[in-house]
């Protein structure tokens, strides 16, 4: 054999026969690399993991399962997923794929450099680089719509685990510290939390209705850097609470703890919702199991109040252990109310 890289076809009866076509056409010249498209626009995808013809659900699903025990140094991953490996070594974007899981996945177990002695769980994550982490979650919520988009095409149900990969999302955000990184690193799972729910067309914008997100600072633990009237929230006279400052059309409102209750406080609503009970719909509340919701179905909270004259109203959302005061769980709540949709009850009565 004179050329190192050509194999003689071995008989048709040997039993070698596949192995050798494989590590032939594994060792071929690699074929031109293709000009990319240009890349996506802020608002599309950073990490396109979706329904492409080179992108393999099944297999992708195998690679966490495969790192796991390959970082475990399980004697028999090889044999296990040999599958896998042979799909990896003839598909470039898995095998993209599975490098960039590798690394997130051995960071976030085995962080580098010198730290304490950690245990298991949250303090682990917290030790790991935040652009990690937000790139973790944002591969997670790219993973669950593919999972959708491929589970309608076979018609069949992969509700479960759409519902786990969107909740470990949200759980490992909740270690990033960074309000910008983490609100990049979910920037896409409100979409992806209803994709069930079909497309919706652009809406007019209605005058009762009020549509609020998270402020994006992380002054909410820190008292009222976020509030610019100095009589806004009258809260002066108490120790300073840990808030969720929320914006919509210029208004702010805040949600805060008292005791083991989520409060929503918000002001200067219009004079459409003056005088009438008002209706709250937290889209990705029903991802987070531990708040039990006033009413049970946090798509239709009803005010136990009316609005006042002055647009302003106080509404119980839930019960829940987790706490405002402890940084981890405020980053879990936060993420959880990344929209907050408020607008008349039409049910009630005149």
């Amino acid at each position: 054999m004179n050329d190192s890289r050509q194999f003689k076809v071995p008989e048709p009866d040997n039993k070698y026969t596949r192995l050798a076509q494989w590590l032939q056409q594994l060792l071929e010249e690699p074929e031109p690399v293709s000009e990319k498209a240009p890349l996506a626009q802020p608002s599309e995808h950073q990490l396109e993991l979706l329904m492409g013809s080179d992108y393999h659900v099944r297999f992708y699903q195998q690679m966490p399962d495969f790192i796991m025990a390959l970082l475990s140094n399980d004697a028999q991953a090889m044999l296990h997923y040999a599958p896998l490996l042979y799909h990896l070594a003839g598909c470039r974007e898995c095998h993209q794929s599975y490098l960039e899981l590798y690394d997130a996945m051995q960071a976030a177990l085995y962080p580098q450099g010198t730290r304490p002695i950690l245990g298991q769980g949250t303090r682990t994550l917290a030790a790991t680089p935040q652009r990690m982490l937000g790139h973790l979650c944002q591969t997670l919520i790219s993973q669950a719509e593919a999972v959708f988009r491929q589970s309608r095409r076979d018609q069949r149900s992969e509700d479960a685990t759409v519902r786990a990969l969107l909740q470990l999302a949200l759980k490992v955000s909740a270690h990033i510290g960074q309000s910008s990184i983490r609100r990049y690193a979910l920037h896409d799972l409100v979409r992806v939390a209803t994709l069930a729910e079909g497309p919706t067309s652009p809406k007019e914008e209605d005058p009762g209705s009020y549509t609020y997100t998270p402020a994006l600072s992380g002054a909410g633990t820190r008292g009222r850097k976020v509030v610019r009237r100095a009589d806004t929230f009258p809260r002066a006279a108490q120790p300073i609470q840990p808030i969720i400052v929320l914006q919509a059309r210029g208004l702010e409102g805040y949600i805060r703890q008292y005791e083991d209750t989520l409060e929503l406080h918000l002001q200067d609503l219009g004079p459409s919702l003056r005088g009438k009970h008002i209706l709250v719909s937290v889209p990705l509340g029903s991802l987070l199991e531990p708040i039990r919701w006033i009413g049970g179905n946090p798509r239709a909270i009803r005010s136990t109040s009316v609005v006042d004259a002055s647009g302003a109203i106080t509404v119980p959302l839930g019960q829940t252990e987790l706490s405002l005061s402890d940084p981890e769980e405020r980053n879990l709540l936060e993420a959880m109310f990344l929209l907050l949709e408020v607008h008349s009850d039409n049910a009630q009565a005149d």
